[in-house]
């Protein structure tokens, strides 16, 4: 392994500490993380729900809004259509409860058994028999032009709410709820498919809100040298849609003559402290001139009772939101100071946020999206809901799981949770993980989970035997296709466990791969992507014998006739050199710190909770300690004796540490008692009901004499 510690610009690292008011030891990390433009520095020092990006952003989102009120207000059908994988079955459990919550008729569909992935023309059809008038397709639905042109057909409307890529038709949905969608309006799009029907769902909560489609107006009038400043700032759901900035001298204009009669006609013009600013407006233009201005100082003093006689100026020095914007103007800490009263006053939007995070945390790391952005926010939150989560089947089976009432990480929910609902999927029965995120019956909750976990246990032996079938066939088969694919077609493989067998294959060889078995006359397959090479290019090469594929650039799907797997895979063999390629180096360890004995302390598990969560495109914090007295080793392992327990001294502190999978390495690359520099991640143990730090070393070396 090669020990890699990046050099940084030390006068950035001081300027960060100073503008974040951060500890230079995080400011450095922050730095050689490439994390130093503001929005990257907010989302790992803040976890406000109130960062979050606005909803109606996306373009379509007051269009499905309003058709999915005018469902439930007219007693209309509606159908919710998933996924079947955790992202999909949270999505349809988030969606459905919250519908039900607003009392729609509403049902709910996902793909049984072998049933393909996205919505089908059959389930269209078998809706609108049963009178169904509205279909919202969640975690799918982006690729399904031809369902939705018969829904369309049929008199259905079909709102589709999803964030997987789109091909080249964009289907005719009515409105279509997706980050990847161009011109979409939404800045971020890495959000999983629960994460996208959170956003709906809180959208939902906020048309029910006296603020849904007012026209808002932000006022706010300033002296400047010889001149009064006037900024008005145009909001529509919260969301800024245009603003005016007026230099005026006093007697010079009329307000007709200025930008600001049109801009402010038929608005409802809200400002903080009216007397003085109204006062510099007759300045201007006379006491002939009155604005129409509601005062909203009194009313956020009684939301935010602190802020009572303090000044928008007085606020904007002392904004935590001006460190990550570098300046801000007192329209601007208005229009911030607007938006969290209105986020706080009506506590059914915060609550039901709050509430939806849960399932959207697990979609997200199921689904392992990007933990950058906002999707930090969502996890970070939502990971404290689901330790105390509402919903009784997701609490019994924490229970099951042995995660109950510990704090949870996003490695826990990744190993010991999203698994077992995924299982369901595999297996051909999600309509059981779906049940058990719905069901409030207590009898039936019990047996659900057990159902459920009974599923993963099946799953595990399926994957495991199928395993060593397919590994030797993988192998040779990386040399038809360039080095840069393996590719196993076994009829035999369970359909459910394609997907895990082409993770583990990615991951052993270090290449993209794909596992594809046969149902009934077709085939079908998964793929997974390797070091960072995506995997739409490889299927976009072949894409014209396939009936249906679709996914993301590191996890795919695909179905084709069995009569072609042979066309399939000399298309592949042909196209393999166009394939991207990542060269199969040495591993290289980031270091993000070099900490000297001092800050090897207990104090470090703050920082490391600073960059927590932990997942896809942030990996956890990778540090280096120097000159460590290696004073207790162990040999332990519960079927064989493989791993590594050691006791590690610093000059001030003892700290147990544990090396996985290196026994053979002990009295050859270390000893007791010698000194070493060790590579590791800060971690924990639990033990009796009692967690205490350890060191999860990732690499070692002796310190020469």
């Amino acid at each position: 392994m090669i020990w890699e510690k990046p050099p940084i610009d030390r006068q950035l690292v001081r300027r960060l500490a100073e503008s974040y008011e951060i500890s230079p030891l995080v400011a450095a990390i922050l730095v050689r993380r490439g994390l130093t433009e503001p929005e990257d520095v907010q989302f790992i020092l803040e976890e406000d729900l109130r960062s979050l990006h606005n909803p109606f952003l996306f373009e379509d989102m007051e269009t499905a809004v309003d058709r999915i009120m005018a469902a439930i207000e007219e007693g209309e059908r509606i159908l919710v259509y998933g996924d079947r994988d955790a992202d999909g079955m949270t999505s349809i459990a988030l969606m459905v409860s919250t519908l039900e919550e607003l009392g729609a008729d509403v049902r709910w569909r996902l793909p049984m058994g072998d049933d393909p992935y996205g919505l089908t023309i059959a389930a269209v059809e078998e809706f609108a028999r049963d009178s169904g008038t509205l279909i919202i397709t969640v975690d799918c639905g982006s690729t399904n032009v031809q369902e939705i042109r018969r829904a369309e057909d049929l008199g259905i409307d079909t709102i589709v709410i999803d964030h997987h890529n789109l091909q080249e038709e964009i289907p005719p949905a009515l409105a279509l709820i997706n980050p990847k969608v161009p011109d979409c309006g939404y800045p971020f799009d890495g959000l999983c498919g629960c994460g996208v029907t959170a956003k709906v769902v809180w959208a939902l909560q906020f048309a029910r809100t006296n603020w849904y489609k007012e026209p808002i107006c932000l006022l706010q009038v300033t002296p400047g040298n010889d001149s009064v400043i006037v900024d008005a700032v145009k909001l529509r759901n919260l969301v800024e849609v245009e603003r005016i900035r007026e230099f005026l001298v006093a007697g010079v204009v009329s307000i007709q003559d200025t930008r600001l009669f049109g801009f402010l006609q038929d608005q409802q013009i809200l400002a903080y402290d009216v007397p003085p600013q109204q006062k510099l407006l007759q300045q201007v233009f006379g006491q002939g001139v009155e604005f129409q201005m509601v005062d909203t100082a009194e009313e956020i003093a009684g939301v935010f009772p602190p802020l009572r006689g303090k000044s928008l100026l007085r606020m904007q020095q002392k904004s935590r939101k001006r460190r990550f914007t570098g300046s801000e103007d007192e329209i601007d800490t208005f229009c911030t100071l607007f938006r969290a009263f209105v986020f706080r006053k009506d506590e059914i939007l915060e609550r039901r946020l709050q509430s939806s995070l849960d399932l959207a945390a697990m979609g997200t790391i199921a689904d392992m999206m990007p933990l950058r952005n906002e999707n930090r926010t969502i996890v970070k939150a939502g990971l404290r809901t689901l330790a105390n989560t509402p919903r009784p089947g997701l609490r019994r089976l924490l229970e099951l799981q042995g995660v109950s009432g510990v704090e949870l990480s996003a490695q826990t929910v990744a190993w010991q949770v999203t698994p077992v609902l995924n299982a369901g999927g595999r297996m051909g029965r999600p309509d059981l993980v779906v049940k058990l995120l719905l069901s409030t019956e207590q009898h039936e909750v019990l047996s659900l989970a057990d159902e459920v976990r009974g599923m993963n246990e099946q799953r595990k032996k399926i994957g495991s035997d199928a395993w060593k079938r397919i590994l030797p066939a993988a192998r040779k088969s990386i040399e038809r296709f360039g080095d840069r694919l393996a590719i196993v077609f076994d009829p035999g493989i369970h359909r459910g466990v394609t997907g895990i067998l082409a993770g583990r294959l990615a991951r052993t060889l270090g290449i993209p791969s794909a596992v594809v078995t046969e149902v009934e006359n077709h085939a079908v397959g998964s793929i997974r992507s390797s070091n960072g090479v995506p995997v739409t290019p490889i299927l976009r090469a072949v894409e014209s014998v396939f009936t249906d594929w679709g996914g993301h650039d590191f996890a795919a799907g695909f179905n084709l006739p069995k009569a072609d797997v042979d066309q399939l895979l000399a298309g592949l063999a042909a196209a393999a050199d166009g394939f991207p390629f990542a060269e199969q180096k040495e591993e290289v360890l980031q270091i993000d710190a070099e900490l000297p004995h001092q800050y090897l302390e207990p104090g470090l598990e703050a920082i490391v909770s600073i960059f927590g969560p932990f997942g896809q495109e942030h990996d956890q914090l990778m540090f280096l300690g120097k000159n460590l007295h290696i004073e207790q080793l162990d040999i332990v392992g519960k079927s064989e004796q493989s791993h590594v327990k050691l006791l590690l001294g610093t000059s001030q502190y003892k700290w147990p540490a544990m090396f996985w999978n290196a026994a053979e390495r002990v009295n050859q690359d270390f000893s007791k008692g010698d000194r070493v520099d060790v590579v590791f991640h800060l971690g924990k143990n639990t033990y009796q009901n009692k967690t205490i730090p350890q060191l999860l070393i990732v690499d070692i070396r002796r310190v020469s004499a």
